[in-house]
């Protein structure tokens, strides 16, 4: 019975990863960058963020100032979420890539703008905290 189970994960795995999505090149560009660039907020994050008891800047807008203060940990939240959107492009766009190619290139676009969207808000709150 687990050979049966392991052939069945095996063929659909194949089927998943030989699809024609991965290999279009607009995708696997937008994909893999905003993978990295993921990749690089995390290693930026834990590289500097330093565990400190006092209240941290979060956000700062240049009309009101400092618009959210929190702890360390808060920090971590913007990569989480980064991911956890990226995952859901991935997901919309392999949907909808055999239906309507042209919405699934614009949800890989979005996944990859929105990964360096948080990049820029990451690094600015690294700039200004530490």
């Amino acid at each position: 019975m687990d050979k049966n189970w392991q052939s069945k994960f095996r063929d659909r795995a194949k089927r998943f990863f030989w699809h024609g999505f991965w290999t279009d090149p607009v995708i696997f560009f937008s994909i893999i960058l905003a993978i990295l660039t993921n990749v690089v907020l995390w290693v930026a994050l834990f590289r500097t963020v330093v565990p400190t008891g006092s209240p941290i800047i979060l956000h700062y807008n240049i009309f009101f100032g400092v618009d959210a203060v929190g702890n360390w940990k808060s920090l971590f939240f913007m990569p989480t979420l980064a991911a956890v959107l990226l995952f859901l492009n991935l997901v919309l766009s392999r949907f909808f890539y055999y239906k309507e190619r042209l919405v699934s290139y614009l949800f890989a676009g979005a996944a990859l703008v929105l990964q360096l969207l948080m990049a820029v808000g990451v690094i600015s709150a690294i700039l200004i905290n530490f």
